[in-house]
């Protein structure tokens, strides 16, 4: 119906033509309801097509199955098929893409030969030209999306600039606006990923998460305003403000609201609530805990785990902290504390270590195990402030390498070290035990022991330089000496001394009684004399 509708139809049928010049050219298309004026004007062949609106589908010539509603809807369609244009200009491009669905004033205008996409809203997709495969539901998305493909991009503006990016995934209101060649991106939320322009696989969730990002690569940033200004390559950032600050840092994990929130270097790993909060350029450390490390700025390669665990330190290097509350008050480095409430007894300590509930460290170059605590080596229920069992009986499992029996003596003392029947290192004196009597000396006093003469001794001593019975000089130095026998030994030589002097004694008290008796007789002698003297005058 109207001025040259369907004039060449032939073998068409089933058809409906309302308007002026609506299916002037069409032959032998089937099922087509073509209104408005010059609506589906071209078509010969194209069958099952309903097009709606001045100029709808006007150069539609074989392409079947489509439905175009609005002014100029489809206008260049030629071949393509199984398409839905409904909006003013929707789809004005399209030649032979097919299988698209394109809603809203100017959506996907600029098509051609771009086939199964979905654009809805006003401008969405309006200057795509051959990429497929896209899903743009929002006004202004996918906006500048020329040849890129496979994209959903679902918000206002999301996506906007997209020009070649393509299997990325934008949905909130100005998610990925910027994004320009970027590929593989996933970004929910609103201004999620505002500024990616070439950045490809990344994926940030939540109101303005990595909303700075432009040519960051490989990041997973979750949270609001996660990631916020971060432009760098493989990060994972989740919570709210999480990384917030970072910019150029790479490979870092934040896990936690506002964890990481300062911090701007590489290779950070910060897992808990406001854990590593005011890390800058400190790089490389790992806190997990609540508050973790949470003073830290510049400090670098600092192991914390625990709730509340390092908070003084500063720029301390290697530190490794493990425990509720360790490490309160340090702020040196190369320490390590290990259990709940382990610190330093002062500030800027270094190579210091504290391990156990409490235990606290005063000095560097120090290691403190437990808080009064007993330790067990080889034993799992030590009763004492140190106790070793050796792998075999009667062996210390001590070694002092630096210590051994050539090392010189630095004092003289009759105190000594030693172990009692339970195996319990006590003070004591100088003290030599034998296992029976046989090896002490008392021997030498019996009636049976054979006292060298002193003249066999002398020739002895005149011949080896020592008395018989003791080693020489040269055989202590090669052999030693036991001191239980050597003892025993010089006792000996003590008790044949006595001997000797007993003997020597006796001796002299025979000899006195000789000279005494002889005294005696001279006494008498010359008493005699002077008697007989006297008888003479």
């Amino acid at each position: 119906m109207g001025s040259l509708a369907g004039q060449v139809t032939t073998t068409g049928a089933n058809n409906t033509f309302l308007g002026s010049s609506a299916g002037t050219l069409n032959v032998t298309g089937t099922q087509n309801s073509f209104v408005g004026f010059s609506s589906g004007n071209n078509n010969t062949m194209g069958s099952q097509n309903t097009f709606l609106g001045y100029n709808s589908g006007f150069n539609t010539t074989i392409g079947s199955g489509n439905t175009f509603i609005g002014n100029a809807a489809g206008y260049l369609n030629t071949t393509g098929g199984g398409s839905t244009f409904l909006g003013s200009n929707a789809g004005y491009n399209n030649t032979t893409g097919a299988g698209n669905t394109l809603i809203g004033t100017n959506a996907g205008q600029a098509n051609t030969t771009g086939s199964f996409n979905a654009f809805v809203g006003s401008y969405a997709g309006q200057a795509t030209t051959t990429g497929s495969q896209n899903a743009f539901i929002g006004n202004n998305a996918g906006y500048n999306n020329t040849i890129g493909a496979t994209n959903t991009f679902i918000g206002n503006s999301a996506g906007y600039e997209n020009t070649t990016g393509s299997s990325n995934a934008f949905m909130g209101g100005n998610t990925g606006s910027f994004n320009t060649t970027g590929s593989g991106n996933t970004f929910l939320g609103i201004s999620a990923g505002l500024r990616n322009t070439t950045g490809s696989n990344n994926i940030s969730v939540g109101l303005r998460a990595a909303n700075k990002i432009q040519t960051g690569n490989k990041n997973v940033i979750i949270g609001d305003s996660a990631g916020f200004n971060t432009n760098s390559d493989g990060n994972v950032m989740l919570g709210s403000k999480a990384g917030f600050t970072n910019l150029t840092g790479q490979k870092s994990t934040y896990l936690g609201f506002q964890s990481g929130y300062n911090a701007v270097a590489d290779s950070n790993t910060f897992i808990g609530y406001q854990s590593g909060f005011a890390t800058t350029t400190g790089k490389g450390n790992t806190f997990m805990g609540v508050g973790t490390g949470r003073g830290n700025t510049t400090g670098s390669r600092n192991t914390i785990v625990g709730n509340g665990a390092g908070p003084s330190n500063l720029d301390g290097n290697d530190n490794v902290y493990l425990g509720y509350n360790s490490g309160q008050f340090d702020k040196g480095s190369h320490n390590i504390l290990l259990g709940t409430g382990t610190d330093v007894l002062a500030q800027n300590l270094t190579h210091a270590t504290a391990i156990g509930a409490d235990a606290k460290v005063g000095v560097s170059n120090a290691i403190v195990l437990g808080n009064n605590a007993n330790v067990g080596i080889g034993t799992s229920t030590p009763m004492t402030r140190l106790e070793v069992v050796g792998e075999t009986p009667d062996a210390s499992g001590f070694r002092l390498t630096q210590l051994t029996a050539s090392s010189p003596a630095s004092q003289s003392t009759d105190q000594f070290l030693t172990v009692n029947e339970q195996g319990d290192v006590v003070k004591a004196r100088y003290q030599l035990r034998i296992n029976n009597v046989a090896e002490w000396s008392d021997k030498v006093f019996e009636s049976t022991y054979v006292l060298k003469s002193l003249d066999s001794v002398a020739a002895y001593i005149n011949e080896h330089g020592h008395l018989p019975g003791v080693p020489s000089a040269e055989q202590v130095v090669c052999e030693g000496v036991d001191l239980v026998k050597m003892n025993a030994k010089l006792l000996e030589k003590v008790e044949e001394l006595t001997l000797y002097m007993i003997d020597m004694k006796k001796a002299d008290q025979q000899k006195s009684e000789q000279i005494n008796q002889q005294n005696r007789r001279i006494q008498r002698l010359e008493n005699q004399l002077k008697m007989s003297v006297n008888n003479k005058r």
